[in-house]
Formats: structure tokens, sequence, C-alpha cells
């Protein structure tokens, strides 16, 4: 018995039109980029049951900070990932980095919750905790518009 398996509507519904723009890249705020050279850190968005990662718990309570949310296939382990969402927490009495993130889960926005459903398996959210919430809002804009993300 043979099946058919119709991978173009699945492939048309997975695709994002990615932007690369060395020219954008190169006239990056030099100040910003002392902040962007620092550590990274990575935690898995979603666990096998599609609920948030153990991980999760890694995100700092204390502080915001910038994040992004990368797609990791791991076919070249390390290498090859895509950016598909940056965002920013603010640090408030209401709000932090960890609350923030694990938000996404809940979101209703069409764009977040078809980035959720197509890769969340594959999803991962790279953080960098910051305290002063004008250089957070400041470095959001600034990476929005020079990798310009889907």
């Amino acid at each position: 018995m043979d099946i058919e398996i119709d991978v173009c509507s699945s492939v048309c519904s997975s695709k994002v039109h990615f932007i690369l723009s060395p020219e954008l890249w190169g006239c990056f705020n030099s100040v910003l980029c002392t902040l962007i050279n620092r550590t990274w850190n990575e935690v898995k968005f979603l666990d096998s049951n599609k609920n948030l990662h153990p991980s999760m718990n890694n995100l700092p309570a204390n502080k915001g900070g910038i994040y992004a949310f990368v797609a990791k296939p791991n076919i070249i382990p390390d290498t090859h990932i895509y950016i598909l969402y940056i965002g920013r927490s603010l640090y408030t009495y209401s709000q932090n980095l960890r609350k923030r993130c694990g938000e996404y889960l809940l979101e209703k926005r069409p764009k977040i919750k078809r980035m959720i459903d197509s890769w969340g398996p594959y999803l991962y959210i790279r953080y960098l905790p910051l305290d002063d919430n004008s250089i957070i809002e400041e470095l959001e804009k600034e990476l929005i518009n020079k990798i310009l993300p889907p």
C-alpha cells in the first residue's frame, strides 16, 4: 500500500522570509555592541508535552533583559539557528525576564502562536539579563532594526 505525503503544503505553511542585510549589521550602535558581546544564556522553551521546559526556571526573576526565540534544528550542532523573534522584558514590580518569557505559552497573537505551533520542539530562548530599563528598550529596538527578524 502506497502512502502519499503532502510535503508541499507542510513546507508552505512553515515558510518564513528572512532579510539578511550586511549594511544594517555594519552600522550597529557601537555603545550597545559592548552589551551584545556579553555571554548570552539559553533555555529550551517547551518540553515534550508542550509545557514550559524545566530549564525555563533558569531565567532570572530579578532582572529584565533582551531575549530572542531561536529555532535550532541541530542538524549542524551549534551552527544552524534561526532568529524568529526578538523581545524585551523590563524589570518592574510586576514583570521580569522569567515571567515575560513564560507568558508566550498563553500568547494569542497569530504569528507568535504559529511560531510556537510550527517550531515548538525546536524553540529555544537566548537571553541577556540586564538591569537598566532604558538600555533594554534601546537595545531591543536596535536589534530588531538591524537583524530584521521575521
